[in-house]
């Protein structure tokens, strides 16, 4: 009876309100099926970075703050002007690491400038600039054997100061493995204090040198840098103000092409057959008010006219 036809009604009504919901949910999460390659760039060059992390990186005389963090920031500029880049951290205190193969994840190469922790203040045994040179040539190598067809250049950072009391080995016998690349320059001919803290805050004071009964002081070496550099076969630049790695990347003459890439979207899109639908569900949704309101205008119009 009626009541039956009210309950189909009901039933119906709540079941396109369901729908209309469930429609817009799928059109929210463009669904799809199949996969199609989505072009992404990338290049001909593997840059191996080399990065000082001596305590001496800690002096506070890069922008008033501590090297280290204009290092972190010209190198995450770097990354950003050498899209689809393959990049390699190397780093070296006491000991030499590799933090990072060759990797063309600018994320990941991203996460491991922004990590980078000096040496504490009393874990190294001085500043030794030729200490990566070993690993640099193996890396290189490796590279070479694996990729000839890539470029490779190598992007030195240091302050170039030496502490031990030995002659510094010759990086000339990594020049024919190199394609290009650049030595970064970190610090002044004045020097300054480096922190003893390992958050590089002067909350504990500065390291102290026990010889000379004061504050210790790192200064820049600006002639081993370039001495480095004319041995590498690159350039050389003093780093003392942010801005200008895209000069530096435009320089490292990268050639790039665009290949697939795996998270790639749907090759058949079924977003807008659920659009569809979901238009299909408001209309009928719309028309049921529309009579709904119809209807009631129509019921009370008559009472009105008899209320006159």
């Amino acid at each position: 009876g009626r009541a039956e036809v009210e309950h189909v009604s009901t039933f119906l009504v709540l079941g396109r309100r369901v729908g209309i919901v469930v429609a817009l949910v799928l059109v929210l999460i463009q669904p799809g099926f199949g996969t199609r390659a989505a072009p992404s760039q990338s290049s001909d060059i593997e840059v191996l970075v080399v990065v000082d992390r001596t305590r001496s990186m800690a002096a506070l005389d890069h922008q008033g703050g501590p090297r280290v963090f204009g290092v972190q920031r010209d190198l995450a500029d770097l990354a950003e002007a050498l899209p689809g880049a393959r990049f390699a951290l190397l780093t070296y205190g006491s000991e030499v690491e590799l933090e990072l193969p060759f990797t063309s994840d600018a994320t990941t190469f991203g996460t491991a400038i922004e990590t980078l922790r000096l040496e504490g203040p009393f874990d190294g045994s001085g500043s030794q600039a030729d200490r990566p040179l070993e690993a640099m040539r193996e890396i290189l190598e490796r590279a070479d054997e694996q990729h000839p067809d890539r470029r490779r250049i190598v992007v030195y950072v240091s302050d170039g100061e030496n502490t031990p009391d030995r002659e510094q080995a010759s990086f000339e016998e990594l020049e024919d493995l190199v394609d290009g690349g650049i030595v970064l320059g970190y610090g002044t001919e004045e020097g300054a204090k480096m922190p003893e803290a390992d958050d590089l805050s002067t909350d504990d004071g500065y390291i102290y040198d026990q010889d000379r009964g004061e504050d210790a002081v790192s200064r820049i070496d600006e002639e081993n840098l370039r001495s480095i550099a004319a041995e590498l076969g690159v350039d050389y630049a003093h780093r003392a103000q942010p801005g200008g790695m895209g000069a530096v990347a435009d320089d490292f003459e990268a050639s790039y092409s665009l290949t697939g890439g795996e998270d790639a979207p749907a090759k058949h899109d079924l977003t807008w057959l659920f659009g569809l639908v979901l238009l299909a569900l408001v209309l009928f949704e719309l028309r049921s008010w529309w009579r709904a309101l119809w209807t009631s205008h129509t019921v009370l119009a008559p009472a009105r006219g008899g209320s006159t």
